[in-house]
């Protein structure tokens, strides 16, 4: 990653070098609008509410370069939860260990009588296809038709009905328009462990399609279009938090799968090395399934997801196994040659978040004397969920957008400021202080007795176990961090 998220020459000077930019951008756009899915309507921590939608890059982009009338498909938040599965997931603590669950929940829209479509028109749920074909939506369907229903109101009965979301920009003029769709078209494989081409995973050559007809429908003469690609979704803390083993006296054992390999002819077998494990994976391992014997487990296999034998339905399972891992790295190579295909033949701009991801991914990210890495909740890049990105990482984007721009259009536009969302509370209310703050970990040690699991996010350093004390750790009683700078 380039230094140039360094801004400050020494601790003291941080924050005024952060906030410090152009005092005069030059406004060369008039109407900006974003089209995407989750990533691009500012989900965080599993939902949409309006807290995070005012700090995603769609609404960073339009701040720095001048758009004042950006509009939202805003969702009210209240801290009463009252449905755990779809609640607002964040940092919460039960004595001993820091989890993401349940901080608050989504209520209805804040703004759902706007007369005109909105300006963000990130669909959570979304595939590329979506973006053209889904033109009439139902707020009751769940998945991307209650979303398309909240963002593009193109429900029976809605002066909307029957437009598609690029058909809803279009109709808006703008002379800037951003594009960043495809991730759902690997993502819900990875997330549910089924990875079957064609079913779960858009193929190439569909993909391909529908991508262009996206981009034929909003280019046009004298707009600017900003292409974003798509990240490594085997990558994502969702996918890589819980290991494939487990550390026994020294000796790494497997889990468990239903596989048979070359070496086990008889399930449950050992999962094979490049083997990945969802999130949802830890409630199975926690209660023993999926551990051997040897490893005080019930010797079982892990549920592997796939399709019902009698029913052909799918269901969801907690493994990839390396041949599904590698399908999804394959798709999205081939869904971001489409995207780099697409930006050089109409002359748009190519955001490689793919190349960025992966450089952070390898060698964290360093804001201010903050040391911040891609580790779920408190690496301070992704939100609750190990999915969708915190605050700090959508402001990461819209500068990468803002220089981007600048370059291409010599431009001045000032670049967002990275010191607000890594320094300002984005919980409900604002009432505690930011996942990536280090003053917000050393108040959480002072908070807690002895005992506290909390590993602090270290510049190129892995998390460490309690009973190790390497160079760049510091002990609190009886808990141990990897050091951040102040």
């Amino acid at each position: 990653m380039k230094t140039r998220f360094l801004r400050a020459a020494a601790a003291a000077g941080a924050l005024a070098t952060l906030a410090a930019g152009s005092l005069s951008a030059q406004t060369t756009f008039h109407k900006y609008v974003a089209l995407g899915d989750s990533l691009t309507a500012g989900v965080q921590g599993n939902c949409l509410v309006g807290r995070n939608q005012k700090v995603a890059y769609p609404a960073l982009v339009a701040k720095s370069i001048g758009i004042s009338d950006f509009e939202l498909p805003l969702v009210a938040e209240s801290t009463t939860v009252t449905n755990p599965s779809s609640a607002c997931l964040g940092a919460t603590f039960n004595g001993t260990s820091v989890l993401p669950g349940p901080i608050s929940q989504g209520l209805g829209p804040l703004n759902g009588t706007l007369s005109r479509p909105y300006d963000d028109l990130g669909i959570p749920s979304a595939r590329v296809a979506d973006l053209v074909d889904l033109v009439h939506s139902n707020p009751t369907g769940g998945g991307v038709q209650t979303s398309a229903a909240l963002v593009l109101r193109n429900f029976p009965g809605s002066p909307f009905d029957g437009l598609s979301a690029v058909a809803e920009a279009n109709l808006l003029s703008p002379d800037l328009v951003s594009l960043w769709i495809g991730n759902n078209d690997v993502l819900g494989a990875a997330t549910s462990g089924v990875a079957i081409d064609g079913v779960t995973v858009t193929s190439a050559a569909a993909f391909a399609d529908k991508y262009t007809q996206v981009v034929d429908a909003i280019k046009g003469s004298g707009r600017t279009l900003v292409f974003l690609n798509i990240p490594d979704v085997t990558a994502i803390p969702f996918t890589t938090t819980i290991k494939p083993f487990t550390v026994v006296g020294g000796h790494t054992i497997p889990f468990l799968g239903p596989r048979t390999t070359s070496t086990c002819a008889v399930a449950p077998c050992p999962l094979p090395d490049g083997t990945l494990l969802t999130l949802q994976a830890q409630a199975f391992l926690s209660a023993g399934h999926g551990v051997p014997t040897a490893a005080g487990g019930f010797g079982d296999a892990l549920p592997d997801g796939g399709p019902d034998l009698t029913t052909g339905a799918l269901s969801p399972g907690v493994i990839l196994y390396p041949d599904e891992v590698a399908l999804l790295q394959s798709r999205t190579n081939d869904y971001n040659a489409t995207i780099a295909a697409a930006a050089a033949s109409n002359g748009g701009i190519l955001i490689d978040i793919h190349t960025i991801f992966n450089d952070i991914k390898a060698n964290g990210l360093k804001i201010g004397g903050i040391s911040l890495n891609t580790g779920l909740l408190i690496g301070g890049l992704f939100s609750g969920d190990g999915v969708h990105p915190s605050s700090v990482a959508q402001a990461v984007i819209a500068d990468h957008i803002i220089v981007a721009l600048n370059a291409s259009k010599g431009t001045d536009f000032e670049e967002p400021n990275l010191a607000t969302p890594l320094f300002t509370p984005n919980v409900p209310g604002g009432a505690a202080a930011s996942i990536s703050s280090a003053d917000f970990w050393r108040s959480i040690f002072a908070m807690f007795p002895p005992g506290l699991d909390v590993i602090l996010p270290a510049e190129r350093e892995t998390p460490i176990a309690p009973s190790r004390s390497p160079r760049g750790t510091r002990h609190v009683g009886n808990r141990t961090a990897a050091a951040v700078e102040p």
